[in-house]
């Protein structure tokens, strides 16, 4: 059989060799040699030959390059066997394996993550342009971390099947710091009114701890915005970032950077205006546009008003309105012609609400809590209304809330709340430390959401040094549908006095409570309780004149029937960690006639939250609480065991635990029938990653009073930090405090630990 053998072989250019046939032939089939990882079909669909061609050198030598195009092989030769084609090829290696090493400020994770974004991962075709192509991504990824010394090398090494490992050494370097920021074209604002703006820093004392000196492009991407915005909310429409120039040091230690920046002029705004085809009354449109002719522009006040406008439709049903503010610029008078143009479209009903994450708690507990009807007119201040509602019920650590228009519909919407089950309590075996009592230990049952179903059941014992606790309780908040509450407590407490600094007395408390509640809105309740309560109070040997005089007259047993009324408004966006919204209520307590003690407890509470900017990672915190404590009836007095009591957590920070306040016969803490306290509170982030980590600084005020005798000078005052950490059992807070108003004789005490709610 006549034989001719055609061989290609390509060099570093891509030149074909001398072809060794100058005959056509009609291919009557292929076969393909050499494979190892390719399959026959990966391999054919590279070759532009099929059976039946006609060929020759031309095609041939066309067919061999366009395989080597692919990048799958390292050598093709073409045979021919009478009218076969034989196509024998040397597959290039695989990269079998890519090892980082001496990689320390970024992950390996986070390094492999980018070699695969660009396509450099194991299991690919290696080529030589490929350790190019790795050594530049790397680079690539420490630059932008602002490590410009960073030197890459890589070595190669041959594995079994025809793969390749890459063994990739970093040196990291140091870290390129900024030296200088030079900006040029400010003529309106200063340097350091621009360099405020910015995360970058040139190095300072400051920098040694947030590393604000160090480079970084995204960072200064991020900054070129601030200016920008600024600028545009300043009247500086036409304002333009012309260029930013990096410069780096020979060392390649030190950044230079320069912007370039042409500020355009100031404009004012000129005509106001709507137009567009909506169906809300126009003047509650124009309640929302505050700006008027001749204010200074602001682009971020643009913006906001649309957001507003947007939500007054979306609250009337209309979801997918379209605000925009269109902006005409008139050069010549330096004014800003403003004119809003709305299409409201099609009022917006909702299809369904479908919730997701709710791995314990049962649908129809959430479904309760929503104030958007299915099949109704969509409502964004209903939706939001209920994401909030689910918020508060402190079962999710989040709750989000989407909205998603259903396909082939232009006036229908699907709602989805997602939540993350949270912390709900559990069995446990609690020991530990509480600031006033001491060491404790106990156990309990706390169910917020009792097997899904929104219930809330406890059953729990503690000891202290002081007190002995059991408690039993039952509520279910939706006893009825429209939300009245309904539950029981049954209680044991023996607390001895003595043991937190006040008086040597103790009291043996057991009594049941039957409670209601009524909704009066989505934020406010009522709450009412009836109840039966025996006290047995005993006297130590050292009793002060005061326990020993009431002792006299009223005896040492007690039988109480007690009432409370309970009015709460609460529109806190979060359970644990609120950011905005406040809290305040009203609370009676009131012994009951037949009652052998008539006296009653009034106390008001408020607190509220403000955030002070748009993340909400900057909070204000400030609340406070009143309290009186009286008795009725000519011949009652107030039991002292009844009175307020104030320092320590929860209360004046800085403080002893009780100390405060008038004295008793032996000078012990008496406690007061007046109390007031006082408190605000600087919210911030100690660490970004963390959010079950909250810190404040504080300042409080307060102080107890004998009846009849408030005087504000007799206020005590504190001032510290305060660091809480959400444990699976609540919020664990450390105090450091230090008194800033206190009198000779108070007793302080710098830190307080405490395991509970953090407000």
């Amino acid at each position: 059989m006549k034989h001719i053998v055609l061989s290609f072989l390509l060099s570093c250019t891509l030149f074909v060799s001398q072809m060794a046939m100058a005959v056509s032939f009609t291919i009557e089939d292929i076969h393909i040699e050499g494979l190892q990882r390719l399959s026959s079909s990966q391999a054919f669909a590279e070759l532009p030959l099929k059976i039946g061609d006609s060929v020759d050198d031309r095609s041939l030598a066309y067919a061999t390059r366009s395989m080597f195009k692919s990048g799958y092989f390292e050598d093709i030769r073409l045979e021919q066997d009478g009218n076969l084609l034989v196509v024998v090829v040397q597959e290039r290696p695989s990269i079998g394996f890519i090892g980082l090493d001496g990689n320390k400020i970024l992950k390996t994770e986070q390094l492999r993550g980018a070699l695969d974004a660009a396509g450099l991962k194991e299991g690919e075709i290696f080529k030589r342009a490929t350790l190019a192509q790795i050594e530049l991504e790397l680079e690539r990824q420490y630059n932008r971390q602002g490590r410009y010394a960073v030197l890459v090398e890589s070595q190669i090494s041959k594995l079994d099947e025809n793969r390749v490992a890459i063994n990739v050494t970093i040196n990291e370097g140091v870290t390129s710091s900024i030296s200088d920021v030079n900006i040029i074209g400010n003529d309106s604002y200063t340097d350091a009114d621009l360099l405020d703006l910015m995360s970058l820093k040139t190095p300072g004392f400051w920098t040694l701890f947030t590393k604000d000196d160090q480079y970084s492009r995204e960072k200064l991407t991020a900054d070129l915005e601030k200016i920008r915005s600024y600028y545009l909310n300043k009247g500086f429409v036409l304002f333009n970032i012309e260029s930013s120039q990096v410069a780096i040091s020979a060392d390649k230690t030190k950044v230079f950077i320069t912007i370039n920046l042409v500020e355009g002029g100031q404009f004012d705004i000129g005509k106001v205006s709507i137009a567009g085809q909506y169906e809300v009354d126009e003047a509650l449109i124009s309640e929302l546009i505050t700006t008027s002719s001749g204010q200074v522009f602001s682009r971020e006040e643009l913006l906001g008003i649309a957001a507003d406008v947007r939500q007054l439709f979306g609250d009337n049903g209309f979801a997918f309105a379209d605000v925009q503010p269109v902006p005409l610029v008139n050069e010549a008078e330096k004014t800003v012609d403003v004119q809003y143009q709305i299409r409201s479209g099609k009022r917006t009903y909702v299809r369904r609400i479908d919730f997701s994450g709710n791995t314990r708690t049962s649908d129809d507990v959430l479904r309760r809590e929503i104030r958007q009807i299915e099949g109704g007119v969509a409502s964004m201040a209903d939706i939001t209304a209920s994401r909030l509602r689910l918020q508060r019920l402190g079962f999710f650590n989040s709750v989000v809330a989407q909205t998603n228009q259903v396909a082939g519909t232009d006036d229908q919407l699907d709602v989805e709340f997602t939540v993350e089950e949270g912390l709900t309590a559990d069995w446990s075996i609690m020991a530990g430390y509480s600031d006033g009592d001491g060491p404790f230990w106990g156990g309990s049952v706390n169910q917020n959401n009792f097997l899904g179903t929104g219930n809330k059941l406890e059953a729990s014992f503690s000891n202290s040094s002081s007190t002995q606790k059991y408690n039993f309780s039952y509520l279910n908040p939706y006893y009825t549908v429209d939300g009245v509450s309904r539950g029981i407590d049954l209680y044991y407490t023996k607390r001895d006095f003595s043991k937190v600094d006040v008086s040597d007395f103790a009291t043996d408390t057991v009594g049941v409570d039957m409670r209601f509640g009524y909704p009066i809105d989505d934020y406010t309740r009522l709450d009412f309780k009836v109840g039966y309560e025996r006290i047995d109070l005993e006297l130590g040997s050292s009793a002060s004149t005061e326990a020993t005089t009431f002792t006299a007259k009223e005896g040492l047993n007690y039988k109480q029937f007690k009432t409370s009324l309970n009015w709460n408004t609460n529109t806190l966006n979060d359970f644990w960690y609120p950011t905005k919204g406040n809290s305040h209520g009203v609370n009676l307590d009131l012994a009951l006639p037949n009652s052998d003690l008539k006296f009653y407890q009034l106390s008001y509470n408020y607190r509220n939250f403000t955030p002070i900017n748009h993340s909400e990672s900057l909070v204000l915190s400030v609340g406070g609480k009143l309290g009186i404590v009286g008795s009725y009836g000519s011949t009652s007095q107030t039991p002292f065991f009844a009175n307020y009591y104030a320092g320590g957590f929860g209360s004046v920070r800085g403080f002893t635990s009780n100390s405060l306040g008038p004295e008793n016969s032996l000078n012990q803490p008496l406690g007061g029938q007046i109390l007031s306290t006082a408190s605000a509170e600087l919210i911030f982030p100690l660490f970004s990653d963390m959010p079950s980590v909250r810190t404040s600084l504080f300042l409080d005020a307060g102080n107890v009073h004998t009846s009849g005798e408030f005087n504000i000078g007799e206020l005590r005052a504190s001032g510290g930090l305060n660091l809480a950490w959400l444990t699976p059992v609540g919020p664990l807070t450390l105090v450091v405090a230090q008194p800033l108003k206190k009198k000779v004789g108070d007793l302080t005490q710098s830190t307080h630990i405490t395991l509970g709610r953090s407000f």
